[in-house]
């Protein structure tokens, strides 16, 4: 029986924080360097936990790298309390159709390929309840490159699966995402629930991209991807 495996990255694919994630990294970036706004004229989607701090840093001509693991320290310190606090944190159309149908797949392995630290990432899931449909991830606590994170996310897929072949699909709402997705020798599925167009995400080499995740077996069949 083969398995495939499903990486889903989080923030704009599986949920929206309400925002909660930027005002941690700002308080987080306040209390260590007494700078207010640090995410001021910085795009985050699709980039690792550790590249947003690094270029907070730059951007102020800050080049001591010292300063980022104690930032991050911080930013999942105040993560819980946004989170949980968050008016308007939501799980995205789709998603809870799209998990719970993996889920009841016998040969179906979802796990995680995210820019988060992997507590932040539990942090924001956990919210919704949807930690528990993840059995494992690649995490910016892993590698602060993403395509890398996303490859040693499906190491660690194949090596549960005992199956150094099995198909992947890597699923997420940027160009990063695809990027890294493509970089990782894996099939691609764009997701128009963050910032970027079903247009963007064909542009930048999606092989599928879709309005949201609903309806998983009619996309699933046009990426020809068979559970069984």
């Amino acid at each position: 029986m083969r398995h495939a495996i499903f990486l889903f990255d989080l923030d704009g694919t599986l949920v929206l924080t309400g925002g909660a994630g930027v005002r941690a990294l700002e308080r987080a970036f306040f209390e260590v360097l007494q700078i207010p706004q640090g995410l001021e004229g910085i795009r985050c989607d699709g980039k690792t936990d550790p590249a947003i701090v690094r270029e907070m840093l730059r951007v102020r001509g800050i080049e001591d790298e010292t300063l980022i693991p104690r930032v991050l320290d911080r930013y999942l310190a105040f993560l819980e309390h946004e989170v949980a606090c968050a008016a308007g944190y939501r799980v995205l159309p789709g998603v809870r159709e799209c998990l719970e149908y993996l889920a009841a797949q016998q040969t179906a392995l979802c796990g995680l390929g995210t820019g988060n630290l992997e507590r932040g990432a539990f942090i924001k899931l956990a919210r919704a309840d949807l930690n528990r449909f993840f059995s494992f991830g690649g995490y910016s606590s892993d590698s602060d490159d993403r395509p890398e994170l996303v490859r040693l996310a499906l190491g660690r897929a194949r090596q549960m699966l005992a199956d150094p072949d099995s198909p992947a699909l890597v699923i997420g709402d940027t160009p990063l995402d695809i990027a890294a997705g493509k970089a990782a020798s894996a099939l691609t599925l764009g997701v128009a629930t963050g910032n970027y167009s079903v247009e963007a995400l064909q542009a930048c080499g999606a092989d599928l991209a879709l309005p949201d995740l609903g309806e998983p077996e009619r996309w699933l069949s046009r990426l020809g991807l068979t559970l069984s």
